[in-house]
């Protein structure tokens, strides 16, 4: 394998670590807003800036001229990155199963004017970042 693609893995992982860190406190942020909030015009704002701000960091990732195969699970061509690839894919499922859990054994401590809308943002916004902090955890130097 050649060095400069070792450095086109790194340089996109660096780039997954950030969005995916920056996605996940948007997502919850927004979980936590409209819980507090209950105003849905104001929701909408809030919903529309989120999503702006997602489409603009993934056209600057697809802009960065990395190849459309490394967006998807087990694309690192080096052994480590892989690696690293894979056990933070295996804390985001452990993290979504605890998550499921625990809405589960507080299924009655939950409010009933929480929409499933909301529940969803917040468990994406949970795997995300614990994706993004897997990855920044595992490659640190």
């Amino acid at each position: 394998m050649k060095q400069q693609d070792i450095k086109t893995e790194e340089q996109f992982m660096r780039h997954n670590i950030r969005f995916c860190i920056s996605a996940g406190v948007v997502c919850l942020l927004l979980s936590v807003y409209s819980l507090t909030n209950h105003n849905i015009e104001e929701m909408i704002i809030v919903g529309m800036s989120v999503l702006f701000y997602m489409v603009v960091t993934a056209i600057f990732m697809i802009k960065a001229g990395f190849p459309l195969k490394m967006y998807f699970k087990y694309a690192y061509k080096d052994e480590f990155l892989n690696t690293i690839d894979i056990n933070a894919y295996k804390h985001t499922t452990c993290a979504f199963g605890v998550c499921l859990l625990g809405v589960l054994y507080n299924n009655d401590s939950i409010p009933s004017e929480v929409s499933h809308a909301n529940m969803a943002i917040f468990y994406l916004g949970i795997m995300i970042l614990v994706y993004g902090v897997s990855l920044l955890w595992q490659s640190r130097d």
